[in-house]
């Protein structure tokens, strides 16, 4: 997930404290400077997108609002005055210097930070794109500027780059609202392998980057190249994908034969030797390119070393999923592996007890069922004394009864694949 970057400039502990709280209560990143040489120091190092300027500084708040437009013309952050008067006079006076919002010191805490959110989203919605709500080609480059600058996390972090290969043949042969509908779907289909700590965003119209986990890199581009696979007949006829191949034009007109649409992806692992955002897209380009020699879609990983450290406590990552929808059991089972779970799937009592045994699980998922016919509880009765932990989903809506069952989570369907990955995963890490 991108956060923003906001600074903010005061000489006064209290307020920098205090505006702190609130942006972080925002879920965006703040940083403090006192002064305008501090506050050059951090712009010069990255581009904030917000900038909180209070009249505790030394400076009058308009001419110091002047200067910092000057300073920032080549990015252009959003600047918010925060001052103890109310006159307005003042007021036009930061306004004409090139303040985006003026905030009085009298309001309430929570006015401050509904105003501050206002801007925020504001400022958000103008980054995203149109077609699929995720974040433009200015947000994704930004993204990849700040895990830049984090040096420690480069090497636990991978790069990929999505390409639809065939697009534009699509677009000319369908239509432009066909094409939207590929790449809304292929946007939900990603967003759906992703964490909230994984950043997707798009690199142009028809092209994604995610920033993800050098651990997960592999499987997620895997997993995509499979799920694109499986959706590709919705978007042609019948005739089309028997023959594997569109035709642009009537019969009366010579024409080369174009192949079906085929997802590339190509994932770079970053290190120290990477300077700067172009590095890190030039090294995805040159990599996708030896996808367009494959018919079929693909993906390359390309690993700059191996790295790892050895956990002296092994922990058990296994879970046993009893899942009577079969579509939902194997999607569950596909977001756990990207999330380095290993799971094995059940769909009755007897594939249970066998896989049960040999699988050795520490976590079990499993389904209630009906409300007269409630088979998770008779599976659960069966592996109550081991060691593991129990979730189970319903949708009989008796929390009670089914915590009492020996449940250690339940949670009703329909539910978020995401919450069910963090109740696993929350189990795994506490063993």
């Amino acid at each position: 997930m991108y956060k923003l970057r906001v600074l903010i400039i005061s000489n006064r502990k209290e307020l920098s404290i205090k505006c702190k709280k609130i942006v972080e209560a925002l879920e965006q990143d703040a940083v403090i400077a006192t002064d305008l040489s501090d506050a050059l120091s951090i712009m010069q190092k990255e581009e904030v997108e917000f900038i909180i300027i209070s009249d505790t500084i030394k400076e009058k708040l308009s001419e110091f609002i002047k200067k910092i437009r000057i300073l920032t013309y080549n990015f252009r952050p959003i600047i918010i005055a925060v001052s103890k008067s109310s006159d307005t006079d003042d007021k036009l006076a930061s306004f004409e210097a090139g303040a985006d919002d003026f905030i009085g010191e009298e309001v309430s805490k929570q006015e401050f930070q509904a105003r501050l959110k206002a801007n925020f989203r504001r400022y958000i919605e103008g980054q995203i794109n149109p077609v699929t709500k995720i974040a433009n080609k200015n947000i994704t480059i930004k993204a990849i500027k700040k895990n830049l600058l984090n040096s420690d996390s480069l090497s636990q972090l991978s790069y990929l780059l999505i390409k639809i290969r065939g697009i534009n043949t699509y677009i000319k042969t369908h239509g432009e609202i066909a094409g939207e509908k590929i790449i809304q779907t292929l946007g939900a289909i990603i967003n759906s392998t992703l964490s909230k700590e994984d950043y997707l965003g798009h690199i142009s119209e028809n092209e994604f980057i995610i920033i993800t986990s050098s651990l997960k890199a592999e499987k997620t581009a895997s997993f995509l190249v499979f799920a694109f696979d499986n959706i590709l007949s919705k978007f042609y006829s019948a005739d089309e994908f028997e023959n594997n191949f569109t035709i642009q034009s009537s019969d009366d007109t010579n024409e080369e034969k174009e192949n079906l649409m085929r997802l590339s992806v190509a994932s770079f692992e970053a290190d120290e030797t990477i300077n700067n955002f172009r590095e890190v897209l030039n090294n995805l380009y040159e990599l996708i390119k030896l996808c367009d020699k494959s018919e079929n879609s693909t993906y390359i990983i390309d690993r700059i070393r191996l790295k790892g450290s050895v956990d002296t406590k092994e922990k058990n990552n296994k879970i046993l999923i009893y899942e009577p929808d079969e579509a939902l059991a194997y999607l569950l089972k596909n977001v756990c592996e990207l999330n380095n779970i290993e799971a094995c799937l059940a769909f009755n009592k007897e594939e249970f007890e066998i896989n049960y045994k040999k699988f050795a699980p520490y976590v079990v998922l499993l389904d209630w069922g009906s409300k007269n016919d409630s088979i998770g509880l008779e599976l659960a009765r069966k592996v109550s004394n081991d060691n593991i932990k129990l979730i189970f989903s319903s949708s009989y809506l008796n929390k009670k009864e089914i915590l009492k069952s020996g449940a250690d989570f339940y949670i009703p369907k329909p539910y978020e694949i995401d919450e069910i990955i963090s109740c696993i995963k929350k189990f795994i890490d506490k063993q």
